[in-house]
């Protein structure tokens, strides 16, 4: 994998690992009824973009990021031999980025995934629109990214999946989950204190199929990568507005006011991790 020079910096005992918040992680959680909204209409920073650990966001010198949307490959066929399920499990989330880099420098296991069962040429357009749709903030300045189709560059991978599985290898359906992302943060601190973080990809997995075997509708596809990329930008957590796009029931499939005023406010901040 080609490491960007700029961001070549080494943690003395500070690394910290966390996980972007997914949206299957706090649909396995929310409650049953869905919560009334409250001024639907108003605009406002959600502040559930902050993870616990503090606000995380990328640097302008990491930009213009590189995105690789797989054709439909899976990361299913890598089984962990102790387990007989697939290591991409969401049980295991932290040990994604470490896959995804590991087969970016094994070509030959690379080559061997397979499509994930339930994909069609439809789903590649739609997470290609979904995650394109942030691009309206590249005019303001402090975002910037690029799809590349050279695998070997890429900061942000898209993969495919059937159905997410736990470490026993049982489907999870419940809660409509339709993607994960799983990166891993730097603390800001240690690299300006001259550090050099060892890069891991970010990984977003986006799931192929309906709970009752159906393809995945394409608008559902498309709510799922533009949701899913916003994760991989550092909106951690979910709206309590069900009216947006990062709350857990994926507003109306697209950014909201409110989704555009945190993702605005986030990148005024300092950093503190960074993919």
């Amino acid at each position: 994998m080609k490491h960007r020079a700029r961001l070549t910096i080494c943690i003395i005992g500070l690394l910290l690992v966390m996980l972007g918040l997914s949206v299957g992680q706090a649909l396995a959680q929310r409650q049953a009824q869905r919560p009334a909204q409250q001024n639907p209409g108003a605009v406002r920073v959600y502040p559930e973009f902050k993870s616990q650990f503090g606000v995380i966001r990328w640097l302008k010198e990491q930009m213009p990021l590189r995105v690789f949307i797989s054709r439909g490959l899976s990361l299913d066929s890598v089984i962990d031999p102790q387990l007989g399920a697939p290591v991409a499990n969401v049980d295991n989330l932290s040990a994604w980025p470490g896959l995804v880099a590991q087969l970016i420098e094994n070509p030959q296991q690379w080559n061997s995934l397979g499509i994930a069962e339930g994909y069609v040429d439809g789903h590649y357009q739609a997470a290609y629109e979904g995650i394109a749709s942030w691009k309206v903030f590249e005019k303001e300045g402090f975002l910037s990214y690029q799809f590349t189709n050279d695998p070997s560059e890429a900061d942000i991978y898209v993969f495919f999946t059937k159905q997410f599985v736990n470490k026993m290898g049982m489907a999870l359906f419940a809660n409509d989950i339709r993607g994960y992302t799983s990166k891993t943060n730097f603390p800001y601190k240690a690299i300006l204190a001259g550090g050099q973080a060892n890069f891991k990809p970010v990984v977003i997995v986006l799931r192929t199929t309906e709970g009752r075997g159906g393809s995945m509708p394409l608008g559902k596809m498309k709510a799922a990568a533009t949701h899913e990329f916003g994760h991989a930008l550092g909106i951690e957590g979910h709206s309590t507005n069900a009216s947006d796009l990062m709350s857990v029931y994926y507003g109306r499939g697209v950014i909201s006011p409110s989704d555009a005023a945190t993702l605005r406010y986030l990148y005024r901040l300092q950093p503190d991790l960074i993919p």
